[in-house]
């Protein structure tokens, strides 16, 4: 009969190995909170300010959302009939100034969503006055017979509570106040209240980007020491003991701020001294490389850009290394990405229009070279103007130069 091995103690080998994670990840989840008379957006109803830290720690998402904020505002608003309605055109001009349209533009790519305040004179005639209205300081009021009646304001969402009373404020066209609000948002599924970024997908990586970089820059810091195992040599403590030091280095020593740092140990001997001993990645750098350039690529498919280099991004894969892909890789992105964000402003800019009587075609003039243009399926003048920026006026200008050179040479 084969003799049994002996089993080893399963509980004590099991209590004398912990494991602590300094770390974990939680996402943040985007929700509408409906408990006050306002909707919170995020679950502290700062959702906002999160999307402005990811905006200003992560270096690609920062790049991706200024080139494609500037596309969309491009070269200004203008409109293809201002010639024949001067007076029209110049209302329009002062109402939308060019000052409110970018950060209009800016607010509606990096928040997903948009914000004027509409001034009316004194008799509601006509509106007076279009300002920008900074979107994290609006909370949507609760729906009223499938309407959203006001928003409320307030510099600091961090600091209000239920007791306190932000400012409420009309929506645009529901009531006799003469200031209202008029929000900007595209339609997102799930959503009544608020639209979450075309890049929701992207900010993980944004993250990911941020806490590379302070990795790095902390261990550069801290002279590049390597992280450390310790051993804690004078016998296994209770559970409590256990969970209690566990609690005391997750606290210290979590995340990448603590990059590199070492623990100093005071024990009552040399005999019952911690033992630390250095633990090294061979490969780090590689893996950090990876990750590095992983977050780059998957922040550019967030924000739908083909090509790196059309958000001044220099990269040496995939499309747009030469002349020619970078066209197509333009006229993707203006046909697919900024004119449906064009379309959603323009619309609502439209409403503010028809208030004062107001009849334009109004467009963003593109920032594209007139060689990436495309004037395929562009047939009236309008349709040219708007693919190209140009009016007709300085086409025949430009026209009839092109043939008084060709008659001299002729």
């Amino acid at each position: 009969m084969a003799k049994r091995k002996p089993q080893l103690p399963v509980t004590k080998a099991k209590d004398s190995i912990h494991v602590v994670n300094l770390a974990s990840y939680t996402s943040t989840k985007v929700i509408e909170s409906t408990r006050y008379d306002w909707i919170e957006y995020g679950e502290d109803n700062m959702y906002f300010r999160y999307l402005i830290d990811r905006y200003n720690g992560s270096a690609t998402n920062n790049a991706s959302i200024n080139g494609i904020s500037e596309m969309i505002y491009g070269r200004g608003l203008d409109a293809t009939d201002s010639e024949s309605k001067p007076k029209e055109y110049q209302e329009m001009k002062e109402l939308f100034s060019k000052d409110c349209m970018k950060k209009v533009c800016y607010d509606y790519k990096m928040m997903g969503q948009a914000a004027l305040q509409i001034i009316y004179t004194k008799d509601r005639s006509k509106i007076a006055q279009v300002a920008h209205m900074p979107i994290e300081t609006l909370r949507a009021e609760k729906v009223s017979n499938g309407e959203i009646k006001a928003y409320y304001y307030s510099g600091d969402w961090s600091n209000v509570s239920s007791n306190d009373n932000p400012t409420r404020i009309p929506s645009f066209g529901t009531s006799d106040s003469p200031i209202e609000i008029l929000y900007i948002r595209p339609y997102r599924a799930g959503f009544y209240y608020y639209s979450p970024v075309d890049y929701q997908g992207g900010l993980q990586y944004a993250e990911l980007e941020e806490e590379i970089a302070n990795y790095h820059i902390t261990n550069i810091q801290n002279g590049l020491q390597p992280s450390m195992l310790i051993n804690f040599n004078n016998g296994t403590p209770d559970k409590e003991q256990r969970d209690s030091i566990e609690r005391a280095i997750y606290e210290k020593f979590s995340g990448t701020s603590n990059a590199g740092k070492f623990i100093l140990a005071f024990n009552d001997s040399k005999e019952l001294a911690a033992t630390i001993d250095p633990v090294t990645v061979s490969d780090a750098h590689k893996q950090y490389q990876f990750l590095s350039d992983e977050s780059m690529k998957k922040i550019m498919v967030s924000h739908r850009i083909v090509s790196p280099m059309l958000v001044g991004i220099k990269d040496n894969t995939g499309l747009g290394n030469n002349a020619e892909e970078l066209q197509t890789a333009s006229l993707l992105m203006d046909n697919t990405v900024i004119r449906p964000m064009q379309v959603t402003i323009l619309d609502e800019l439209e409403r503010i229009l028809e208030y004062n009587n107001i009849d334009l075609d109004i467009y963003f003039k593109t920032l594209q070279p007139l060689e990436f243009t495309d004037l395929t399926n562009a047939i009236s003048d309008s349709e040219i103007e708007k693919e190209t920026g140009v009016k007709k006026s300085e086409r025949d200008n430009d026209q009839e130069q092109i043939d008084e050179q060709t008659e001299e040479l002729g």
